[in-house]
Protein backbone atom coordinates (compact mmCIF):
# COMPACT_ATOMS: atom_id res chain seq x y z
CA UNK A 1 0.00 0.00 0.00
CA UNK A 2 2.67 2.52 1.00
CA UNK A 3 4.80 1.77 -2.07
CA UNK A 4 1.82 2.40 -4.32
CA UNK A 5 0.92 5.57 -2.43
CA UNK A 6 4.50 6.83 -2.61
CA UNK A 7 4.59 6.25 -6.37
CA UNK A 8 1.22 7.97 -6.87
CA UNK A 9 2.16 10.94 -4.70
CA UNK A 10 5.48 11.37 -6.48
CA UNK A 11 3.73 11.22 -9.85
CA UNK A 12 1.17 13.78 -8.69
CA UNK A 13 3.78 16.42 -7.86
CA UNK A 14 5.23 16.10 -11.36
CA UNK A 15 1.87 15.90 -13.11
CA UNK A 16 1.13 18.59 -15.67
CA UNK A 17 -2.55 18.62 -14.72
CA UNK A 18 -1.83 19.70 -11.14
CA UNK A 19 0.39 22.55 -12.32
CA UNK A 20 -2.32 23.71 -14.72
CA UNK A 21 -4.91 23.67 -11.94
CA UNK A 22 -2.61 25.69 -9.66
CA UNK A 23 -2.19 28.23 -12.46
CA UNK A 24 -5.98 28.28 -12.87
CA UNK A 25 -6.35 29.17 -9.17
CA UNK A 26 -3.79 31.96 -9.55
CA UNK A 27 -5.41 33.44 -12.65
CA UNK A 28 -8.97 33.10 -11.33
CA UNK A 29 -8.28 34.95 -8.10
CA UNK A 30 -6.27 37.63 -9.89
CA UNK A 31 -9.07 38.13 -12.41
CA UNK A 32 -11.67 38.22 -9.65
CA UNK A 33 -9.82 40.89 -7.71
CA UNK A 34 -9.19 42.93 -10.88
CA UNK A 35 -12.86 42.89 -11.89
CA UNK A 36 -14.13 43.77 -8.40
CA UNK A 37 -11.60 46.59 -8.06
CA UNK A 38 -12.63 47.96 -11.44
CA UNK A 39 -16.32 47.90 -10.58
CA UNK A 40 -15.77 49.48 -7.15
CA UNK A 41 -13.62 52.18 -8.71
CA UNK A 42 -16.58 53.45 -10.72
CA UNK A 43 -19.10 53.20 -7.86
CA UNK A 44 -16.66 54.47 -5.22
CA UNK A 45 -17.07 51.35 -3.08
CA UNK A 46 -14.84 49.68 -0.52
CA UNK A 47 -13.15 46.32 -1.14
CA UNK A 48 -13.07 44.08 1.94
CA UNK A 49 -10.83 41.07 2.58
CA UNK A 50 -13.87 38.82 3.07
CA UNK A 51 -14.60 39.08 -0.65
CA UNK A 52 -11.15 37.79 -1.55
CA UNK A 53 -11.10 34.94 0.97
CA UNK A 54 -14.44 33.58 -0.19
CA UNK A 55 -13.78 33.84 -3.95
CA UNK A 56 -12.13 30.42 -4.39
CA UNK A 57 -15.30 28.55 -3.38
CA UNK A 58 -16.99 29.68 -6.61
CA UNK A 59 -14.46 27.76 -8.70
CA UNK A 60 -13.58 24.90 -6.36
CA UNK A 61 -16.09 22.24 -7.49
CA UNK A 62 -15.27 22.59 -11.19
CA UNK A 63 -11.55 22.90 -10.56
CA UNK A 64 -11.26 19.87 -8.26
CA UNK A 65 -13.45 17.74 -10.51
CA UNK A 66 -11.32 18.68 -13.50
CA UNK A 67 -8.02 18.11 -11.69
CA UNK A 68 -8.93 14.65 -10.39
CA UNK A 69 -10.41 13.79 -13.77
CA UNK A 70 -7.25 14.60 -15.71
CA UNK A 71 -4.84 12.92 -13.29
CA UNK A 72 -6.87 9.74 -12.75
CA UNK A 73 -7.79 9.20 -16.40
CA UNK A 74 -4.12 9.56 -17.32
CA UNK A 75 -3.32 6.60 -15.02
CA UNK A 76 -5.59 4.46 -17.16
CA UNK A 77 -4.39 5.92 -20.46
CA UNK A 78 -0.70 5.24 -19.78
CA UNK A 79 -1.40 1.76 -18.35
CA UNK A 80 -0.20 2.76 -14.90
CA UNK A 81 -3.08 1.07 -13.05
CA UNK A 82 -2.79 -2.14 -15.06
CA UNK A 83 0.96 -2.25 -14.46
CA UNK A 84 0.46 -1.85 -10.70
CA UNK A 85 -1.85 -4.86 -10.65
CA UNK A 86 0.49 -6.93 -12.82
CA UNK A 87 3.41 -6.12 -10.52
CA UNK A 88 1.52 -7.56 -7.55
CA UNK A 89 -0.21 -4.58 -5.96
CA UNK A 90 -3.62 -5.47 -4.57
CA UNK A 91 -6.74 -3.82 -5.92
CA UNK A 92 -7.67 -2.29 -2.54
CA UNK A 93 -4.22 -0.70 -2.31
CA UNK A 94 -4.44 0.70 -5.85
CA UNK A 95 -7.93 2.05 -5.27
CA UNK A 96 -7.27 3.61 -1.85
CA UNK A 97 -4.02 5.16 -3.08
CA UNK A 98 -5.90 6.82 -5.94
CA UNK A 99 -8.47 8.25 -3.51
CA UNK A 100 -5.79 9.55 -1.14
CA UNK A 101 -3.96 11.14 -4.03
CA UNK A 102 -7.19 12.78 -5.18
CA UNK A 103 -7.75 14.18 -1.69
CA UNK A 104 -4.17 15.44 -1.62
CA UNK A 105 -4.81 17.43 -4.80
CA UNK A 106 -7.75 19.13 -3.11
CA UNK A 107 -5.63 20.07 -0.09
CA UNK A 108 -2.86 21.50 -2.29
CA UNK A 109 -5.30 23.58 -4.31
CA UNK A 110 -6.99 24.89 -1.16
CA UNK A 111 -3.61 25.79 0.36
CA UNK A 112 -2.59 27.62 -2.81
CA UNK A 113 -5.90 29.51 -2.89
CA UNK A 114 -5.63 30.49 0.78
CA UNK A 115 -2.05 31.71 0.49
CA UNK A 116 -2.84 33.72 -2.62
CA UNK A 117 -5.95 35.13 -0.94
CA UNK A 118 -3.82 36.31 1.97
CA UNK A 119 -1.45 38.08 -0.39
CA UNK A 120 -4.15 39.64 -2.57
CA UNK A 121 -6.20 40.76 0.43
CA UNK A 122 -3.12 42.35 1.98
CA UNK A 123 -2.26 44.25 -1.18
CA UNK A 124 -5.62 45.27 -2.63
CA UNK A 125 -7.98 45.71 0.34
CA UNK A 126 -7.95 48.39 3.01
CA UNK A 127 -11.07 47.57 4.97
CA UNK A 128 -9.85 44.31 6.50
CA UNK A 129 -12.45 41.72 7.52
CA UNK A 130 -15.96 43.16 7.38
CA UNK A 131 -18.37 40.32 8.18
CA UNK A 132 -16.03 37.61 9.50
CA UNK A 133 -13.72 37.34 12.48
CA UNK A 134 -10.34 35.62 12.28
CA UNK A 135 -11.84 32.57 14.04
CA UNK A 136 -14.73 32.45 11.57
CA UNK A 137 -12.31 32.77 8.67
CA UNK A 138 -10.24 29.83 9.96
CA UNK A 139 -13.42 27.78 10.42
CA UNK A 140 -14.55 28.74 6.91
CA UNK A 141 -11.34 27.50 5.28
CA UNK A 142 -11.31 24.32 7.38
CA UNK A 143 -14.85 23.46 6.30
CA UNK A 144 -14.14 24.34 2.67
CA UNK A 145 -11.01 22.20 2.65
CA UNK A 146 -12.90 19.25 4.17
CA UNK A 147 -15.58 19.65 1.51
CA UNK A 148 -12.98 19.83 -1.26
CA UNK A 149 -11.28 16.65 -0.04
CA UNK A 150 -14.61 14.79 0.08
CA UNK A 151 -15.52 15.99 -3.42
CA UNK A 152 -12.09 14.98 -4.75
CA UNK A 153 -12.41 11.50 -3.23
CA UNK A 154 -15.92 11.08 -4.66
CA UNK A 155 -14.80 12.31 -8.09
CA UNK A 156 -11.78 10.00 -8.11
CA UNK A 157 -13.96 7.05 -7.09
CA UNK A 158 -16.28 7.64 -10.05
CA UNK A 159 -13.40 7.76 -12.50
CA UNK A 160 -11.83 4.61 -11.05
CA UNK A 161 -15.03 2.57 -11.36
CA UNK A 162 -15.68 3.95 -14.86
CA UNK A 163 -12.30 2.60 -15.91
CA UNK A 164 -10.94 5.95 -17.07
CA UNK A 165 -13.05 5.81 -20.23
CA UNK A 166 -13.99 8.92 -22.16
CA UNK A 167 -17.41 8.85 -20.55
CA UNK A 168 -15.58 9.85 -17.37
CA UNK A 169 -15.20 13.35 -18.78
CA UNK A 170 -18.90 13.61 -19.52
CA UNK A 171 -19.94 12.27 -16.11
CA UNK A 172 -17.37 14.34 -14.20
CA UNK A 173 -18.22 17.64 -15.88
CA UNK A 174 -21.97 16.97 -15.81
CA UNK A 175 -21.91 16.24 -12.07
CA UNK A 176 -19.83 19.33 -11.28
CA UNK A 177 -22.12 21.61 -13.29
CA UNK A 178 -25.26 19.83 -12.06
CA UNK A 179 -24.34 20.19 -8.40
CA UNK A 180 -23.51 23.87 -8.89
CA UNK A 181 -26.94 24.44 -10.43
CA UNK A 182 -28.67 22.43 -7.70
CA UNK A 183 -26.81 24.46 -5.05
CA UNK A 184 -28.46 27.60 -6.40
CA UNK A 185 -31.87 25.92 -6.28
CA UNK A 186 -31.40 24.74 -2.68
CA UNK A 187 -30.12 28.11 -1.46
CA UNK A 188 -32.91 29.96 -3.23
CA UNK A 189 -35.63 27.76 -1.70
CA UNK A 190 -34.21 27.33 1.81
CA UNK A 191 -32.90 30.88 2.22
CA UNK A 192 -35.00 33.14 -0.03
CA UNK A 193 -33.98 36.78 -0.22
CA UNK A 194 -37.57 37.81 0.38
CA UNK A 195 -40.04 36.13 2.68
CA UNK A 196 -39.60 32.79 4.43
CA UNK A 197 -39.01 29.25 3.21
CA UNK A 198 -42.16 27.75 1.65
CA UNK A 199 -40.91 24.19 1.28
CA UNK A 200 -42.61 21.38 3.16
CA UNK A 201 -42.76 17.60 3.41
CA UNK A 202 -40.25 15.41 1.59
CA UNK A 203 -38.79 18.24 -0.47
CA UNK A 204 -37.97 20.24 2.65
CA UNK A 205 -36.37 17.18 4.26
CA UNK A 206 -34.35 16.47 1.12
CA UNK A 207 -33.13 20.05 0.73
CA UNK A 208 -32.26 20.30 4.42
CA UNK A 209 -30.31 17.04 4.27
CA UNK A 210 -28.44 18.21 1.16
CA UNK A 211 -27.65 21.58 2.74
CA UNK A 212 -26.34 19.98 5.95
CA UNK A 213 -24.62 16.78 4.85
CA UNK A 214 -23.61 16.96 1.16
CA UNK A 215 -20.18 18.65 0.78
CA UNK A 216 -21.07 20.08 -2.64
CA UNK A 217 -23.40 22.49 -0.83
CA UNK A 218 -20.73 23.68 1.62
CA UNK A 219 -18.96 25.70 -1.05
CA UNK A 220 -22.07 27.61 -2.10
CA UNK A 221 -22.59 29.53 1.17
CA UNK A 222 -20.66 30.62 4.21
CA UNK A 223 -20.87 28.18 7.15
CA UNK A 224 -24.25 28.29 8.87
CA UNK A 225 -24.27 24.90 10.61
CA UNK A 226 -21.95 23.48 13.27
CA UNK A 227 -18.47 22.32 12.32
CA UNK A 228 -19.44 18.83 13.52
CA UNK A 229 -22.31 18.76 11.01
CA UNK A 230 -19.97 19.64 8.15
CA UNK A 231 -17.39 17.13 9.34
CA UNK A 232 -20.06 14.42 9.46
CA UNK A 233 -21.14 15.19 5.90
CA UNK A 234 -17.58 15.19 4.53
CA UNK A 235 -16.66 12.00 6.37
CA UNK A 236 -19.90 10.36 5.24
CA UNK A 237 -19.21 11.09 1.56
CA UNK A 238 -15.67 9.73 1.90
CA UNK A 239 -16.85 6.51 3.60
CA UNK A 240 -19.60 5.95 1.01
CA UNK A 241 -17.11 6.58 -1.82
CA UNK A 242 -14.64 4.08 -0.36
CA UNK A 243 -17.20 1.34 0.24
CA UNK A 244 -19.08 1.60 -3.06
CA UNK A 245 -15.94 2.20 -5.08
CA UNK A 246 -14.04 -0.67 -3.48
CA UNK A 247 -16.83 -3.16 -4.19
CA UNK A 248 -17.09 -2.17 -7.85
CA UNK A 249 -13.36 -1.73 -8.49
CA UNK A 250 -12.50 -5.10 -6.93
CA UNK A 251 -14.81 -6.82 -9.40
CA UNK A 252 -14.04 -4.71 -12.43
CA UNK A 253 -12.06 -5.88 -15.44
CA UNK A 254 -9.07 -3.59 -15.99
CA UNK A 255 -8.04 -3.14 -19.59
Amino acid sequence: MFKVLYADTRKLFFHKGLRECLVAVLLYLLAYVAVIKLVLFFVDGEFYADDVYTAYAGLAVLLISGCTLVSTVSDYDDGCIRNKLISGAGRPAVFLSALITGGTQAVLLSMAAFIESLILAGIFTKGGLMTMTVEELADYWLINTMACVAIAVFSTMLIMILGGKKVSYIVGIALAVGFNIFNMEVNDKLYPTQGSCTLSGFKLTLYNFYDRFVPYSYLSMRPHHSTLTYLTGAAGMIVVSVIIGMIIFNNKEIQ
